[in-house]
C-alpha cells in the first residue's frame, strides 16, 4: 500500500521534539530505533506503522501522547486493524534468539537494548498457530509477556504452539501487571541483568503442557465441515452483543463499555459489516463465536452448542 507508505514517511517526518525526548527517556526506546521503526505523530496521537509478513504496510497502531491527560485508551489503531505479528522482519531474517513480548512498545525497547523481539498487535492471548511455523529455525525462543494473569495465559499459549520456547519470568519487583518496560525503564535494570532472566528461562512442563487446552483445534477441524460458518451466520454479532452489553451506534459501528475489563469510558467497538468485534483497550477481538468462548467462559465445542440453541436448532 503506497498510500499508507507515504503516510508513514510523513508522520515520521512530523515527530516533534518533545514526543522523541518522551519515547526515549519514558519509554526506553533509543532514537535509532525510532528512526528505523518510523514512529511518527499524526497531531494527536503516536503512530506504529505494522507491516505484514510480506513487507507491506497493513495499519497503524496509535499510542497515546506525553501531554494527553484524556481517559482515551491507551492504544488504538485504524480501520482495518487485525491481529498482525510486528517484527515479521527480524522472523525472517532467522537470527539465534528471539523474544515473543507482549506490546508494541515493549518490543521497540527490547529491540533498543540489541535484542531481537517481536509481538502480536493484538495482545497477549492473540498470537496466531500458523505464525509458529516460522519459529522453527530459530535456535533460541523466549517469550516474555505482562506479570498477571492474561500475561501468564498468553505465555503458556505460545509455549505450547512453540514447544522449544521457554518463559521468562520478570522480576517482582515490577509489580502486578508489569513489563519489559517497567524492568528496564522504573526498575533501571540493564542488558546483562535481563541475560539473566533469559538463562533462567524454562519451557513448560509435561505436566503443563497436558493441564493446557491443546486439543482445542483438533476439535475445531473436526467440526469444520460448514456447520462452523453456518452457525456463525446464523446470528447477527450484534444481536448477540446485546444482550450482555448496551451499544450505542458509531457511525456504521457500534461501540460499548468493554465486558472484558473495567472501561470507563466505551473502548469496545462492534463491526457489523465484518461480523467482528476489537477492544481499544484490552485489544479482545474476534467473532461471534469467540466473544461467546471469551464471555461465558466455554469451550470450543460448548459455544457450537450454544450458537445451535440461539439459533433454535437440535444439537447433533
Amino acid at each position: 500500500m503506497t498510500d499508507g507508505l507515504a503516510l508513514t514517511k510523513e508522520y515520521h517526518r512530523n515527530l516533534p521534539p518533545h514526543v522523541r525526548e518522551y519515547l526515549q527517556h519514558v519509554r526506553g526506546i533509543s532514537r535509532d530505533i525510532v528512526d528505523l521503526h518510523l514512529l511518527g505523530w499524526n497531531g494527536s496521537r503516536i503512530t506504529i506503522p505494522i507491516f505484514d509478513r510480506n513487507g507491506k504496510f497493513a495499519f497503524f497502531k496509535l499510542a497515546k501522547g506525553p501531554n494527553d491527560q484524556t481517559d482515551s485508551p491507551k492504544m488504538l489503531a485504524t480501520p482495518g486493524a487485525h491481529a498482525e505479528l510486528y517484527g515479521w522482519e527480524r522472523v525472517l531474517a532467522s537470527p539465534e534468539q528471539i523474544i515473543i513480548c507482549e506490546g508494541e512498545f515493549d518490543r521497540l525497547v527490547l529491540e533498543s537494548r540489541g535484542f531481537a523481539a517481536v509481538t502480536s498487535t493484538g495482545g497477549a492471548l492473540t498470537f496466531r498457530p500458523t505464525w509458529a511455523e516460522a519459529f522453527r529455525g530459530i535456535p533460541r525462543v523466549y517469550i516474555c509477556f505482562d506479570n498477571d494473569g492474561p500475561g501468564l495465559a498468553g505465555a503458556e499459549r505460545v509455549a505450547r504452539l512453540i514447544p522449544k520456547a521457554r518463559i521468562v519470568r520478570l522480576p517482582d519487583e515490577v509489580g502486578d501487571g508489569g513489563d519489559v518496560t517497567d524492568f528496564f525503564v522504573r526498575l533501571g535494570r540493564g542488558r546483562e541483568e535481563f541475560g539473566d532472566l533469559l538463562e533462567a528461562a524454562r519451557p513448560l512442563s509435561d505436566e503443563q503442557r497436558a493441564e493446557g487446552p491443546t486439543r482445542q483445534p483438533a476439535v475445531a477441524r473436526a467440526a469444520h465441515d460448514g456447520e462452523v460458518d453456518r452457525l456463525k451466520s446464523s446470528i447477527a454479532i450484534e444481536d448477540l452483543i446485546a444482550r450482555y452489553v448496551e451499544l450505542s451506534t458509531s457511525g456504521q459501528n457500534y461501540r460499548a463499555k468493554c465486558p472484558f475489563h473495567d472501561d470507563r469510558h466505551p473502548s469496545f467497538v462492534v463491526y457489523p459489516q465484518t461480523q467482528s468485534f476489537y477492544c481499544f483497550g484490552c485489544r479482545e477481538h474476534g467473532d461471534v463465536l469467540s466473544f461467546l468462548m471469551r464471555q461465558e467462559r466455554l469451550s470450543f465445542p460448548e459455544a457450537l452448542n450454544a450458537l445451535r440453541e440461539l439459533n433454535g436448532r437440535e444439537t447433533h
